[in-house]
């Protein structure tokens, strides 16, 4: 698996079920059978990544929503891309 890094392109795994229940997006991988759930925020960064889309890009638009510091909002979303990764609903390039 790439690391990520702010100069990492990150997209959405094709082949992901999602489902909205209340607040939360429910995502399943049917390959690799993991489940997780995202809130608000973590629901439009699903969004936002349809297309791949660069870490620092996903960032600055993130900053710009949610008018949140860039150095948190960085932590907070490579975290958030890493265990997405690590359960198979992302694909990281570079």
């Amino acid at each position: 698996m790439t690391d990520i890094t702010l100069a990492t392109r990150v997209v959405r795994s094709s082949d992901i079920l999602t489902n909205t229940i209340d607040d939360a997006l429910v995502m399943m991988d049917m390959e690799g059978g993991h489940y997780f759930s995202l809130n608000r925020i973590g629901s439009d960064i699903w969004e936002r990544i349809a297309e791949p889309t660069p870490v620092a890009d996903l960032c600055a638009q993130l900053v710009k929503a949610y008018q949140v510091e860039p150095d948190t909002c960085q932590a907070e979303v490579l975290a958030l891309l890493k265990d997405m990764a690590q359960g198979g609903l992302i694909t990281a390039q570079g």
